[in-house]
């Protein structure tokens, strides 16, 4: 086989041959980075720029429930980050976060799969095409946690990010269920913003 090149046809087996291109296992390490870098894109399609601290760690392994699918007995290693909104969001601004943070998802080519547009709690979830599940969630007290989880991956020594903790859970599936706080609280917010702490 002849190829067409700058210099003339030549024959293929005369061209250079292309590096192959191989991609590095995730591991739970990598994993963390990734969930971090999902969250901060998450938060820079915000106006104005909220005030956050990083939320629980959490990282594990995932047992799938027997019958669940052919590798029913395999563990898969996770982990998961978050982000807690320290900027109080007011009832009244409490809508405009959520659809801004669908906005950037939806930009992004992420798949939406829950919406919650209650005005006294709102949320929604998202999946990446990689297989990272997020969630933006409020509390009773108008505490708002951003939150990023892995699929499952390599497992790693010791995830280096703030917060550090091991878990291990049983899901029907594997990664059926909407990521989110699940048992850790976030912080309540104290920081007050001309637009989104505004009551009116």
């Amino acid at each position: 086989m002849n190829v067409e090149t700058p210099a003339g046809t030549l024959p293929a087996s005369a061209l250079p041959a292309v590096p192959s291109v191989r991609t590095a296992p995730v591991d739970q390490e990598a994993a963390a980075v990734r969930c971090e870098s999902l969250l901060q894109d998450s938060l820079d399609g915000v106006r104005p720029r909220l005030t956050w601290r990083h939320g629980a760690a959490r990282a594990g392994a995932r047992l799938p429930l027997p019958g669940s699918g052919p590798d029913d007995a395999a563990v898969h290693w996770y982990v998961g980050r978050s982000r807690d909104i320290v900027t109080i969001v007011s009832a009244a601004r409490r809508a405009a976060l959520p659809a801004m943070v669908e906005t950037q998802w939806r930009r992004r080519g992420w798949t939406v799969t829950s919406v919650n547009a209650g005005r006294e709690w709102p949320g929604l979830a998202a999946t990446t095409p990689d297989g990272y599940r997020l969630a933006l969630e409020f509390g009773e007290l108008g505490e708002a946690r951003l939150t990023a989880v892995s699929p499952g991956v390599a497992r790693s020594e010791r995830p280096e990010q703030p917060g550090w903790s091991e878990r291990s859970e049983r899901s029907a599936g594997g990664w059926g269920e909407v990521p989110g706080s699940q048992g850790y609280l976030a912080r309540l917010p104290e920081v007050c913003c001309p637009f989104w702490s505004a009551m009116g």
